[in-house]
């Protein structure tokens, strides 16, 4: 193969060879850790049947509907009698703001230079890669359990804001309306009360068929309720299993550790009431390769324009065990 010498031949396979690596990019982004699998990745196909994502147009920000409250007029009648007629509320919305996360894969000109041939040019780019996605999808993982107010507010809106019995998440504040909040309990012995409290929890969140669908916690709750469970009840969900995330059942739900979980929390989610919400052209964009005006580098950057949403805080609950 002959050497490639020019600059910008070799910039022009630099971002050949990475758009052909994208679709694979992707897929290691979401698929190695537990919560952000289940809202775009293997696990959540595995769980669900598809994805909890959801691909946004446009827009300033990410806005929907909430119903909080019946409608009143519903009635029984005979005859001529009048009907109700009382124009109704019990709708407002949420609106959560975009998040932008960024990670670039650089090559310096030496670096080109002495990597002239296409196959050289390709093992280099293939490391710079795996490093790029190996930091994003743990940044990604680890904010998805926080509160969305790291880094200034610029992280997405977790699961420490979107499950809990108060605060605001997607502008609407829990004590204003009081219907805008998750199920909350606290077991300072899981050996004492923890699983009659996972019972009642789940029961609080049960509505006919409309129920919790997946748990995460921390290793040291999942090792609590492993050991609380007898042999013969020590079930699996294969669907998980098959896409490499141990897990363990409970009431026909799995639980799965995610070392990024927040330490004696145990989140009760319903993929009815979330979904990842991605704004079009920045779902994993990757830019071509330019050379910097002012440096001898050559980069690319890899954009993703999203946030965690939560329709209904009151259909998730949160377990807090304080012991063993």
């Amino acid at each position: 193969m002959a050497g490639l010498s020019e600059t910008r031949t070799l910039d022009a396979v630099l971002s050949t060879t990475l758009a052909a690596l994208n679709k694979e990019l992707y897929d290691q982004i979401f698929d190695d850790y537990p919560l952000i699998s289940w809202l775009n990745g293997k696990l959540g196909v595995a769980m669900r049947g598809s994805t909890i994502k959801k691909v946004y147009p446009g827009g300033e920000s990410i806005t929907g509907p909430v119903l909080y409250d019946e409608n009143s007029t519903v009635d029984s009648f005979s005859g001529a009698e009048v009907i109700d007629s009382t124009l109704q509320d019990g709708m407002t919305q949420f609106r959560y703001n975009w998040k932008q996360y960024a990670a670039t894969i650089g090559i310096t000109g030496h670096d080109k230079r002495v990597n002239r041939g296409e196959a050289q040019i390709v093992d280099l780019l293939g490391g710079k890669t795996t490093q790029a996605v190996l930091s994003f999808k743990k940044r990604l993982n680890e904010d998805g359990f926080t509160d969305g107010t790291g880094n200034g507010g610029k992280n997405l809106v977790g699961l420490a804001a979107h499950v809990a019995a108060s605060g605001t998440t997607g502008g609407l504040s829990a004590t204003t309306y009081t219907w805008w909040k998750s199920a909350a309990a606290t077991s300072s012995s899981f050996a004492a009360n923890g699983r009659s409290k996972m019972t009642n929890l789940f029961n609080t969140l049960s509505f006919g068929n409309d129920k919790i669908d997946m748990i995460f916690t921390d290793q040291t709750n999942f090792e609590r309720y492993e050991l609380s469970v007898e042999a013969r009840e020590r079930y699996v969900n294969e669907k998980a299993l098959n896409v490499g995330f141990e897990n363990l059942m409970f009431k026909s739900v799995p639980i799965i550790f995610d070392r990024d979980c927040t330490s004696g929390k145990m989140y009760f989610m319903n993929s009815r009431y979330i979904h990842f919400a991605v704004l079009a052209g920045a779902d994993m964009a990757i830019e071509p390769f330019q050379s910097a005006i002012d440096q001898d580098v050559t980069l690319a950057k890899m954009i993703l324009e999203a946030n965690i949403v939560v329709t209904n805080r009151r259909n998730h609950g949160l377990l807090t065990v304080s012991a063993a």
